[in-house]
C-alpha cells in the first residue's frame, strides 16, 4: 500500500476534532491534530507548502521509528473534542487539549496513511494546499458554529482568525475595520465557506451533520479510507449553547448573505434555533 499524506481542514468548531480523531480510527491511518506551530510558516505560499510537506515527512519518520508524533493531544491521544463539557463560572468552557507528542504502541507500519488536520491555516492555503495533498473540509450549521464559538474562549471567539490572517492580510484589514465583534464573526464565517466552496469539489467539502449520520463512514469514503460505522450523536443544540445567545445570533444570520447559504439556508438555521429552544425537531 502507497504511503498517503492527507489534509483535513474545516470551520473551526464544526467538528473538525472529531473528524480528525475518527480517522485516526480508519485502518492503517495515523491523524494528528493541529500539530504544527502555524504562526512560524512562512507567509509565501509555495514556501509554506514545501515547509508542511517537510512536517508530514518528519511524522512519519517519527511515527515509524518510534510511535511518536507532534499533535494537539489529551493524555497521549488525541481526543474528539478539545474542549471541557462542562461549563466553568465564567461561562466558558476549558480547553483541554494542549501540543505535544501522542504515542502509538506498537508503532505504524511504513506505508500507513498520515492526515494532519488544520482549520484556519489550512484553509487560508486553499487551493494550493488541495493541489498537493487531497484535502477535505467539514462545515457545520452555521447558528451551531456561532454558538460554539461564543461557547468557547479562542480568537474566533472574539472575531479574530490569527492563522488565516497570517496568509491573507486582506481578511486582517477588514477584521481590523469592523468594531462589531459578530459582525467579524460573519465574515470569517463567509471566508470560510467561500474557500472551500471556489477551492474543493463538493464531495470533499462535508456536512458535519452528514458525517454523524454515517457514523463516520461518509468522511472516511471521502479520503478512500475504511472505517467501521461509530456511534455519534449530533451536538448541534447542545445544552452548553445560551439559548438567549442563540436568539440573538439567529436574527444576525437571517440578515446576512454570506457564503455560508451555499450549503445551509434559513430554515435549517430556523429548524436547530427551534430545537435550541426545546420546542421538538
Amino acid at each position: 500500500m502507497n504511503a498517503r499524506n492527507l489534509a483535513l481542514t474545516g470551520v473551526p468548531r464544526s467538528g473538525t476534532t472529531l473528524c480528525c480523531h475518527l480517522l485516526g480510527m480508519a485502518h492503517r491511518t495515523v491523524a494528528l491534530f493541529e500539530p504544527m506551530e502555524v504562526a512560524k510558516l512562512p507567509r509565501e505560499p509555495a514556501s509554506a507548502l514545501d515547509r508542511i510537506a517537510a512536517f508530514y515527512a518528519e511524522s512519519r519518520a517519527s511515527l515509524t521509528a518510534d510511535g511518536s508524533a507532534w499533535s494537539q493531544q489529551v493524555n497521549g491521544r488525541v481526543p474528539d473534542n478539545p474542549f471541557s463539557s462542562q461549563r466553568g463560572n465564567d461561562g466558558q468552557r476549558r480547553k483541554e487539549a494542549e501540543r505535544g507528542r501522542i504515542r502509538l504502541d506498537p508503532p505504524p507500519s511504513p506505508g500507513f496513511t498520515l492526515v494532519v488536520k488544520h482549520n484556519a491555516a489550512f484553509t487560508a492555503l486553499l487551493p494550493d494546499l488541495a493541489a498537493r495533498f487531497t484535502t477535505c473540509a467539514i462545515v457545520r450549521n452555521p447558528l451551531a458554529v456561532l454558538a460554539s464559538w461564543h461557547s468557547v474562549d479562542l480568537p474566533v471567539s472574539h472575531g479574530r482568525l490569527p492563522a488565516g490572517e497570517h496568509f491573507d492580510p486582506e481578511l486582517a484589514r477588514r477584521l481590523d475595520a469592523e468594531p462589531d465583534r459578530v459582525a467579524r464573526q460573519l465574515l470569517i464565517l463567509d471566508w470560510l465557506f467561500a474557500r472551500y466552496h471556489h477551492s474543493l469539489p463538493p464531495e470533499r467539502v462535508l456536512a458535519y451533520e452528514d458525517v454523524v449520520a454515517s457514523g463516520g463512514v461518509l468522511l472516511a469514503e471521502a479520503f478512500g479510507l475504511q472505517l467501521q460505522p461509530q456511534p455519534l450523536q449530533e451536538r448541534n443544540a447542545s445544552r452548553l449553547y445560551s439559548p438567549r445567545i442563540c436568539e440573538e445570533l439567529a436574527l444576525r444570520l437571517q440578515a446576512d448573505r454570506g457564503a455560508w447559504r451555499v450549503r445551509y439556508g434559513d430554515a435549517d438555521v430556523e429548524a436547530l434555533l427551534r430545537r435550541m429552544r426545546g420546542d421538538g425537531p
